[in-house]
């Protein structure tokens, strides 16, 4: 009996949850569309995943570009089992010290990015015979308030808006999304630039903490919805 791989598009593909996403599925034997703006980091990617890696450089943000990259897309699959809107940007920062290019940087990113790649790939996951799902990698921030983080709020708050909306559209597609809502997770989000807001960052949520989270929804029956899931660590409440 012919066994035929599994496709799983990933946003954000070269580093921290992305990058482990990328690897964890590749070898379990998935076929694994990374998308990431760095072009010398998704080749250093391909190069230590190997033929189950098929990279693809863009910046999410622009729609056309979206467009241009499922169009290739096409060139390797005509079904996607999987997809994994990763990729975000953040600041840190008052919302009067900010600027016109951060909102347009963290709501363009976070939230049409999602939405535009969203809109190309289900075109493609109405083609999967097994049913398919949508993992929206959202945040805390997208289930209440925090200082200095309003912009990246009303991205994650537009995002689960759309996820919610969605959801119900895509049901009869046999398509459904999960909404994941972590804290802290320790990856190059928090730097010089953005610090850590909270009391301890070795006590946060590491990468494989949510790639496990992400295996075991792509692991469930398509009969079962998992619409939100909240994880978070103790030195944190939400």
């Amino acid at each position: 009996m012919q066994i035929l791989t599994k496709f799983v598009v990933i946003t954000g593909a070269t580093s921290g949850v992305g990058e482990l996403t990328s690897l964890r599925f590749s070898s379990s034997g998935w076929t694994v569309i990374g998308i990431a703006r760095n072009g010398e980091k998704l080749k250093q990617l391909s190069n230590r995943i190997g033929s189950n890696f098929i990279p693809m450089q863009a910046d999410i943000k622009l729609s056309n570009t979206v467009e241009a990259v499922f169009k290739k897309i096409k060139k390797y699959t005509k079904k996607i089992d999987l997809l994994i809107n990763n990729a975000a940007v953040f600041k840190n920062a008052a919302f009067n010290s900010c600027s016109i290019d951060d909102i347009d940087e963290m709501i363009n990113t976070n939230l049409k990015g999602a939405m535009y790649v969203t809109l190309s790939a289900i075109k493609l996951m109405k083609s999967s015979n097994n049913g398919a799902r949508i993992i929206n990698i959202s945040s805390v921030a997208g289930t209440h308030g925090i200082e200095n983080q309003a912009i990246y709020c009303a991205s994650k708050f537009g995002l689960n808006g759309f996820s919610e909306a969605l959801n119900q559209e895509l049901i009869g597609h046999n398509i459904s999304i999960t909404t994941l809502f972590p804290g802290g997770i320790n990856t190059p989000l928090w730097n010089e630039n953005n610090p850590y807001p909270g009391t301890n960052k070795a006590e946060i949520l590491e990468s494989k903490d949510i790639v496990d989270l992400i295996e075991y929804v792509s692991k469930l029956e398509p009969r079962i919805i998992l619409k939100n899931l909240t994880v978070f660590p103790m030195n944190e409440w939400h």
